[in-house]
This record gives structure tokens, sequence and C-alpha cells, in this order.
């Protein structure tokens, strides 16, 4: 069928093709090869870099901790080796923090050491005596009130509102506060408890002696606090409670207000006494 001459040149044709099939192939491989010496090569060096980071949080930290026994021990000068190492090693380890403490001669002394090393001012309230929780919560807020205030911040509105309430969370009432020397952190003390006896009071005009902005916002538009026709019940209480209409002071149109029908033991959609 074909000459032989014909033969020869399609042989040496199909001997061409493969040999550059398997130039192609071999250096495809080559590079693949590559690549996956390079991807374990970034892989090598991610892994040492976080290793590298951990270290240096790890040395951070120590280095923390250590500024904070240094000054534990200079404030405290009574306090023995034996006792430092005691403290460090509950607030490293412990997550009740008063059984460890509890029944020491010391145990007082252990709880507040615990919660300065800590930074958690919350841990205070375990010691039995009020005086002392408020001179622990002190403490520990001038040095961290700062920092946590700022983190706060960052939260939206209701872990921002647990985050400000658990920051001063030793203390039982708004005067605690007066002791704070920073004047940012008092302000902000006063605030949260501004806005808890709103709450509780469900009343609206305490909102206004808040200064944080972002505290006296929430408050002001609290529906159990916020009172939009001033009748003397807030929002919710005559959404949820009273059935009464939140727009309206008078909702049953007797002449009397809504708050003051209620204040007095009447029901204020006009069906005598409340039950």
């Amino acid at each position: 069928m074909f000459g032989k001459k014909t033969q020869v040149i399609a042989i040496g044709i199909m001997a061409i093709v493969l040999a550059i099939v398997f130039v192609f192939s071999f250096g495809l491989k080559k590079r693949d090869n590559s690549t996956k010496n390079d991807d374990t090569s970034d892989g090598k060096i991610t892994e040492e870099k976080k290793e590298e980071e951990k270290i240096e949080d790890i040395i951070s930290e120590d280095e923390n901790i250590l500024k904070i026994l240094a000054e534990l021990k200079n404030n405290h000068p009574k306090f023995s080796e034996s006792q430092i190492t005691f403290y460090r090693e509950t607030a490293k380890h412990s997550i009740n923090i008063d059984i460890p403490c509890l029944e020491r001669d010391d145990e007082n002394d252990c709880i507040a050491s615990v919660a300065f090393i800590k930074g958690e001012s919350g841990i205070c309230r375990e010691i039995q005596d009020q005086k002392m929780v408020i001179e622990c919560a002190n403490i520990i807020l001038e040095m961290r009130s700062g920092e946590k205030i700022d983190k706060c911040w960052l939260l939206d509105d209701n872990d921002f509102l647990n985050c400000s309430r658990n920051i001063f969370v030793a203390y039982r009432k708004i005067e605690d506060c007066a002791n704070l020397n920073s004047e940012k952190t008092k302000k902000k003390c006063e605030d949260v408890f501004g806005y808890q006896e709103a709450f509780v009071k469900r009343d609206s005009k305490i909102c206004d002696k808040i200064t944080d902005k972002r505290l006296n916002y929430l408050c002001s538009n609290n529906s159990m606090i916020k009172d939009s026709d001033s009748d003397g019940l807030s929002d919710g209480d005559e959404v949820l409670r009273y059935k009464t209409d939140p727009a309206n002071p008078d909702t049953d149109g007797d002449g009397y207000s809504d708050g003051s029908e209620v204040k007095n033991g009447y029901n204020p959609l006009g069906e005598g006494k409340l039950k």
C-alpha cells in the first residue's frame, strides 16, 4: 500500500512525537514534584512560625505573671515564698477559687491574691469581709479596668451590657464606686449602676444621668425602661403586663393616666381594681 520511503518517514515522525511526549511528561512530573516540595516547605515554615508565635505568647505570659507576682510581693512583704507559690498555682489551675483557699489561715489573702494574679475582680466576692471585697476589687480595677472597658465596646449590645456589668460585679451599690481613683473607671461604674437602677425602677429619667454614650442610648431605648407616653409605665410593662397602649397615657379614656391607676391599684383598662 505505502512505499518503503513513506513508511520510513512515518516511523520517523512517530519517533519524534514519542520523544516530545516523553520530554514533556518528564518536565511536567519534575515540576509537580517541585511544587509538592514547595508546598511541603511552605507548610513546614507555617508550622514553625506558629510554634514560634506560641512560644513568644508563653514567654510574654510568663513575663506578665512574674511582674504581677513581683507587685504582689512588694505590696505584701509579709507573704512567704510558699504562700506566693500556692497563690500562683491556685490561680493557674483552679476553677473554683474558694475551694483551695477555704479554711486556710490566710483564706481572705489567698482569695484576694488569686483574684489579683488572674486579674478578675469577680473572684473578690468570695471574700467574707465586705470591706476587703471592695479593696480587692478596687486594686484590680485600677490595674485592668481601662483595658476591659475598651474590649467591652467591641461587642454587640447585649454582650456589651453583660461585659460592662461583669467588670463591676464585685460591687453591691453605686457608693462602692466612690473609692476608685481613675475618673474614667469611676464614671463607668456609676453608669452601670445607673442603668441597673433605671431598669429596676422602670424610670427613664435616670438614663439622662448616664454619661457613657452607648449605655445612655441603650438605657433610653430599652423597652422595659422607656416610657413613650410619659404615663409612669414603661413601654414593655404596658405591652406585656398591663395590655395598655404605650403611645396613649390614658388607655381607657377615664381621665386618669395608666400609671396613676396602676399605682393606686386600679385597672388602666377600665375594669375596676387590679387583681
